[in-house]
Order: C-alpha cells, then sequence, then structure tokens
C-alpha cells in the first residue's frame, strides 16, 4: 500500500504526465485516450538526439524529464531512474542549476517508493536548498519550494510522522496565499490524506467531495486514485454501499482514460476485502482472482522491471563518462562545421583518444565486478522468487483455512436447527424429514467444493500422500488435508461429522498406517509432503 499512496500524491503533484507543459507532445496525448505510449517514448527520444545535436543541452534535459515522468506514471521506476540520473549529469556538465530543483524532488520520490527514507530525505533537502538559491523571480521560487513541501509532507505522513507532516502543509498554505499560481485543491487534498491517517475520516471526506469538480474539469485520468481514496474513506466509515461505488467508479475511469493501469489491481482487491466483508462470497472470490492476475501482468513494485531499483545501482561514474564522451562527440561535430584550425581538431582527436582509453579501463573493471557479483544476484532473484511463491501459497491456503471455517459455522447453525426441530416435536413430520434430507446433500455437496479447492491450491499433495503411504483410504486422505491445514480436532469433528472422540481415534489409526514412531508429531509428517 505504501509505495502506490506514494505514487498516487506523486501524479497528484505532477500532473503533467496528463498536462504536460510547453511540449509539441503533450497535445498529442490529451486528443488521443487510445494513443500508443511507445511512439510517446520514441518521439522524445528522438527529440532529446536531435537537441543534443542543436547543442541545445537545456532542451534535450527537458526531454530527458518527460521521458522519466511518463515511465513513472506507469510504474516503471527502474527507467526512470536512470533518466532522472541522466538529467542529472546533463545539468552537472554544463552547470546549469535550471531542473536541479526537479530532479532532486523527483529523485527523493523515487527513493521513499522504495522505503529509503534516509536517500529520500537527503535528495528532498537538496532540492529546498537549490530552490532557494535559484536567481528567479520569488513567484516561481515560491511554486518550486511548494511543490517540495508537498512531497515532503507526503513522506512524513507514509512514515508516520504526522505532526511534520503537517508543518510542511501548512508552509504549503502559506505559499497559497501568497501567490495565486498554486492550486489550493491539490493542497485541500493533501490535507485530506493526513486526516485520514489521523482517523478524522469526516474531515477527510469534507475535504474530498469539496474538490471532487475541480479534478473531473482538469485532471479527469487522476480520478482512478481520487475515487479510489473516497471509496477507502466509507470504507473505514463502514459505509460499504457508497466504498463499492467508488471503487467501481475507479476502474470505470481507468478503463475510459487508460491511465494508472499499475492501480487497477489494488482497486479489485479493495473490492474483494469489502464482498468479503459484507458476506458477498462469489463476488469476492472473483474480484481477489482479478487482482491476483493484474498483479502477475502489470507493472508492479516487485515486477522484474523495477527489481534492479531495489538495489540502487551506483552508475554515476561510469554514466559521467559516457556523458563526456557524448558531449565530447558534439563539440567535435560543432569544430568541424566551423571549420577551426587543425590545431583544436588535434586536441579534439586526443582528448577522445584518452576519453577512449578511460571508458576501456572503465568498462573493464565494471565487467570484473559483474562477473563477481552474478553468482550473487542469481542467489537474491531465488530467495526473491521463492518468497513471491510463499506468499501467494500461503494467501490462498488462508483463503481456504477461511472458507472451512465458514463451512463449519454453517454445520452449526443447521444442527442448531435440527436440535430445535426435534425439541419442538416436528421430527416425525414428513416436510421436516425432507428438509433434513436436503440439508445433507448440501452439505456434502459443500464438502467437494472445499476439497476441489484444497486440490487446486496443493495440486500434489495427494499423490505424495498416495506414493508414500498407498495403504490410506479416501478417509484416511481426506483427515490428512484438514491436518495439512492445522485444524483443531474439534473443527476436524465439524468438518467430518464426527465426534473429536472419534477424531482422535482415526489420528491414532492413521499414525499406525503410516508407520510413526512414537517421537515423529503427525503434522510436521504430513505438512512436508
Amino acid at each position: 500500500m505504501r509505495p502506490i499512496l506514494i505514487l498516487f500524491l506523486y501524479l497528484l503533484i505532477y500532473p503533467s504526465y496528463f498536462q504536460g507543459q510547453n511540449n509539441i507532445y503533450t497535445s498529442e496525448v490529451q486528443n488521443s485516450e487510445f494513443i500508443d505510449s511507445d511512439i510517446i517514448f520514441s518521439q522524445f527520444q528522438k527529440d532529446k538526439i536531435n537537441k543534443l545535436k542543436e547543442g541545445d543541452t537545456i532542451g534535450a534535459i527537458n526531454s530527458i524529464i518527460e521521458i522519466s515522468n511518463r515511465y513513472s506514471a506507469i510504474g516503471n521506476y527502474s527507467q526512470s531512474y536512470d533518466g532522472y540520473w541522466e538529467a542529472l549529469i546533463y545539468s552537472d556538465a554544463i552547470s546549469d542549476s535550471t531542473y536541479l530543483t526537479n530532479i532532486y524532488r523527483k529523485l527523493g520520490t523515487l527513493y521513499s517508493i522504495f522505503r529509503r527514507e534516509e536517500k529520500a530525505e537527503k535528495y528532498f533537502k537538496l532540492s529546498l536548498d537549490v530552490a532557494r538559491r535559484l536567481n528567479t523571480s520569488k513567484e516561481k521560487q515560491l511554486l518550486k519550494l511548494n511543490e517540495t513541501y508537498q512531497i515532503m509532507a507526503s513522506h512524513n505522513i507514509e512514515l508516520g510522522n504526522y505532526g511534520l507532516a503537517q508543518k510542511y502543509l501548512d508552509s504549503c498554505f502559506n505559499i497559497y496565499q501568497k501567490t495565486s499560481k498554486t492550486e489550493l485543491s491539490i493542497i485541500e487534498a493533501k490535507q485530506s490524506y493526513l486526516y485520514y491517517h489521523l482517523g478524522k475520516y469526516d474531515k477527510a471526506l469534507g475535504l474530498l467531495i469539496a474538490n471532487e469538480e475541480y479534478f473531473i474539469n482538469n485532471q479527469p485520468s487522476y480520478l482512478v486514485i481520487f475515487y479510489s481514496f473516497l471509496g477507502d474513506t466509507y470504507f473505514k466509515k463502514d459505509d460499504y454501499i457508497k466504498a463499492e461505488y467508488y471503487y467501481l467508479k475507479a476502474i470505470e475511469y481507468s478503463k475510459k482514460y487508460r491511465s494508472h493501469s499499475n492501480f487497477v489491481p489494488n482497486l479489485y482487491q479493495k473490492l474483494g476485502d469489502l464482498y468479503f466483508k459484507t458476506n458477498k462470497k462469489d463476488k469476492a472470490f472473483v474480484n481477489l482472482q482479478i487482482s491476483k492476475d493484474l498483479t502477475e501482468s502489470f507493472f508492479g513494485i516487485r515486477s522484474n522491471t523495477n527489481i534492479d531499483i531495489l538495489e540502487i545501482k551506483d552508475a554515476f561514474r561510469i554514466e559521467t563518462e559516457r556523458q563526456k564522451k557524448d558531449l565530447e562527440v558534439a563539440k567535435l561535430n560543432r569544430l568541424e562545421q566551423q571549420q577551426t584550425t587543425l590545431f583544436f581538431r588535434n586536441i579534439a582527436l586526443t582528448v577522445s583518444f584518452i576519453s577512449l582509453i578511460l571508458i576501456s579501463g572503465i568498462s573493464m573493471l565494471y565487467l570484473y565486478k559483474r562477473r563477481k557479483s552474478e553468482k550473487t544476484e542469481f542467489l537474491k532473484r531465488q530467495k526473491l522468487n521463492r518468497e513471491k511463491n510463499d506468499e501467494i501459497f500461503a494467501l490462498k491456503n488462508r483463503e481456504l483455512t477461511s472458507s472451512a471455517l465458514q463451512l463449519i459455522q454453517k454445520d452449526a447453525l443447521i444442527l442448531e436447527i435440527k436440535d430445535t426441530l426435534k425439541a419442538n416435536n416436528y421430527s416425525n413430520d414428513n416436510d421436516i424429514k425432507a428438509i433434513l434430507t436436503k440439508i445433507k446433500i448440501n452439505k456434502n455437496f459443500d464438502w467437494k467444493e472445499f476439497n476441489a479447492r484444497f486440490t487446486s491450491v496443493n495440486k500434489h499433495f495427494y499423490k505424495g500422500l498416495s506414493d508414500k503411504f498407498p495403504e490410506l483410504t479416501r478417509r484416511d486422505r481426506r483427515l490428512c488435508a484438514l491436518i495439512k491445514l492445522n485444524f483443531s480436532s474439534k473443527e476436524i469433528s465439524q468438518l467430518l461429522g464426527i465426534s473429536p472422540l472419534s477424531v482422535n481415534t482415526s489420528r491414532y489409526r492413521l499414525r499406525k498406517k503410516m508407520s510413526l514412531k512414537k517421537e515423529e508429531d503427525l503434522f510436521d509428517v504430513i505438512s512436508t509432503i
């Protein structure tokens, strides 16, 4: 939840992904809901290369930042991270601080998404320092400070530093009083999220609803996340009807604008939780399954696209040398066009030769370190994959256990009804007998459904059990399945319709059939299969 919320607040402050500023490609994005994002990335890449050839480094930096913003918006944080560093390197190379405030702030945001608090705070402070030193108008300086204060407020909300977060928001409100170019609705939306975390749900709702019209008119694609938070707030207030309405509305806007696709799996997860809460188990299962499928297919925090950024690369020095070479090549092209003297040409050739030697040395060092760390990286990836599979397996078994416990509760209710009918001397009534017969049939059907779900989660359990203990009966295998899920004797007795004493007897017979020694634990043996 934390990385998604940080990204949500980040997109609120930087709507340029949907409403770009001073860029020739922005109108194309706004005028078409179906434009291929690959075309946009390609156009910005071409624009960057053309500006470098023309010697317009500042223009190239702007294109790089736009590309990185778009990568961040679709959840490709690794590419976004590399782009911001590239922009930072070019800025350092020409000693220009025009974009440094934005670059530092966005790097801080990426570190915050991946819970690297110290790094995030370091870059947020760098962003503030640069903004305060900018040689520009007071109004522009205040706008840049406002943007960083908002992100720092979001960062501290996620860390639970609510007092510090409120101080940053107060600074934003003060800046709003000094310049009308700041958007009050965005600041108030941020304040509502703080109220949400403080448990002040009525205040949060008041601000969100009051600013809904602003986002409808100015940033409609952002309503995917806006309505999701409205749903969250109503969920906290136990207003499940409105919570469901806004979750569904958020999904509708995502489809309509084809935006925030990486946020949609979380919406289906929330719907699944809501349906479980309101006892709509069929809908809950469908939505949880959709969430699972989308999580595996879309960009996510644990995807291969982003896994490299979890081990933030120390590639600044290597990238600097590469960018220096690019700048020298551009310089050579300009010198040739101006027909400079042979003396400067020789200097340029000498510099290129030295750069080649340096790059070759750096490449050899990089390859050496890469070979040395390949084994470690491979083991880390294996561990992450195992942890992910264990997490999915545990979730499925928890869902299965929950389903079984609901069966137990239902059976207990059936027995209570049965005893009530007997206590009121209805046992001889033919209609009552027919009802009891149907109840028995439904109970058998529920067991079949439970058994089918158990098999879908633990696909090779019964085969492994039969291979190891072929003499076990079907009833024995059923008991083994319930023991594997760590049900108590009382719960097993309710599921199988037998007494707790009979369960203990069945356990004893099962141990004998499996030829277990006295010191061997039955649960430990079965859980390894």
